[in-house]
């Protein structure tokens, strides 16, 4: 399998789900900064979107969603416990996690990326003071849930994890502090304590 990602983004996650499946893969760096990157053109013609992660499989087929690729990739690995078996409400409660980090968390945290474009400095400020509040609800839930837990879903590591912990991650690039959130505090390091993410944020660059 071949795994295109942008060091930090979103893609980061399956990058780690990959690392912790333990099947033979290759990840390859697409850098948006540097315009004379020749995968940048390929990029564009696998997903015209333009977005990544993308992930081509054994067999030449292609994912290009964060969800999609987490579950299958956890499939292929079944010895590696990283979701609960197919049709269990352990299952539904694994996804129910990546839905909330990809539908939730990550526009939530994300949406303040984009307030730099706002020329306006008065609009700039009032479009960060509002998207700070949703991006705090998403923090405090997340450290509720958190109350008790090594994990998202209690002793177990999920892809759900992965991509929470990329996603939560980017507070100390928007400058969001995590102090009111001791549970996620906890749980960032526990993740990246663990050797297959180790791994990817040194590859990455991250550390």
């Amino acid at each position: 399998m071949k795994l295109y990602y942008s060091a930090g983004s979103c893609s980061t996650s399956c990058h780690i789900t990959l690392e912790e499946s333990g099947l033979k893969y290759e990840a390859v760096e697409i850098d948006f900064d540097n315009a004379s990157d020749p995968n940048i053109a390929l990029v564009q013609k696998l997903n015209p979107l333009g977005t990544l992660p993308i992930l081509i499989t054994d067999d030449g087929k292609q994912l290009d969603q964060n969800l999609a690729i987490h579950t299958y990739v956890s499939d292929l690995a079944p010895q590696k416990n990283l979701l609960p078996t197919a049709g269990s409400f352990e299952r539904a409660e694994a996804m129910n996690w990546l839905s909330f980090v990809a539908a939730d968390l990550h526009k939530g945290i994300g949406a303040l990326f984009g307030v730099a474009s706002y020329s306006d400095p008065k609009v700039k400020e009032a479009v960060r003071t509002n998207q700070l509040v949703t991006a705090n609800n998403y923090l405090k839930y997340l450290d509720t849930k958190l109350a008790g837990k090594d994990y998202l879903m209690g002793k177990t590591f999920t892809p759900a994890d992965a991509y929470a912990f990329v996603v939560t991650g980017w507070t100390k690039w928007l400058e969001i502090p995590l102090t009111p959130y001791k549970n996620v505090e906890g749980y960032l390091a526990r993740i990246a304590a663990r050797p297959a993410v180790a791994k990817v944020l040194k590859e990455e660059g991250l550390v």
